[in-house]
């Protein structure tokens, strides 16, 4: 009857924990999504290099007007230009938009409003990516859409719901709803 009792307290106290525990993890949530947006900086004229964590160039972040906010809430950026590059310090893809947002740990940036990204910008065949918002995710090197996009390749056009672009081993995946045209190429006299 005792060890019954004993194990009754322990299960209440374990219960009591769980649930006290849960309510603080609310209450951390709700204050941080309570923090104030402030901004701390505006700077004019701005070009940034990010590295990754071997110290080499992985992208680079040219805008004309660069708003950095308190509290972990990130960086607006007003038409920004993006290069980034491979390991060998290759660029391998350019981008540019009407606007763009840099998260707090500066490994998400979100292209919106006329976004353009173009693979091998030197290369002898580069493709074209058009589309109305684009992320580029510094961890996995992924380009990514949830929206459509216009990809041109100088031989097809392509429309799809939705784009996964790998950079790093320049691999590009559209959704199953994909719509092509050909485009002719003109006849050599």
């Amino acid at each position: 009857m005792k060890n019954l009792f004993t194990l009754i307290i322990l299960f209440l106290l374990t219960l009591a924990s769980y649930f006290l525990l849960k309510s603080l993890q609310e209450e951390v949530v709700q204050e941080k999504n309570a923090q104030e947006k402030k901004i701390v900086a505006v700077a004019q004229g701005v070009t940034m290099h990010y590295f990754n964590e071997k110290n080499k160039l992985q992208y680079k972040l040219i805008s004309p007007k660069v708003i950095d906010y308190s509290n972990h809430h990130g960086t607006d950026f007003v038409s920004p230009n993006l290069a980034v590059f491979d390991e060998t310090l290759v660029q391998t893809w350019q981008g540019k938009a009407s606007e763009g947002y840099l998260s707090s740990d500066k490994d998400n940036l979100l292209l919106k409003k006329g976004v353009k990204i173009i693979q091998t910008p030197t290369g002898e065949k580069p493709t074209y990516i058009d589309g109305k918002e684009m992320n580029y995710n510094a961890k996995t090197s992924l380009i990514t859409s949830k929206l459509p996009v216009k990809i041109d390749d100088g031989v097809v056009v392509q429309v799809s719901d939705k784009l996964k672009l790998d950079t790093r081993s320049k691999q590009l995946n559209a959704s199953d709803r994909v719509k092509a045209t050909y485009k002719a190429r003109p006849k050599k006299p």
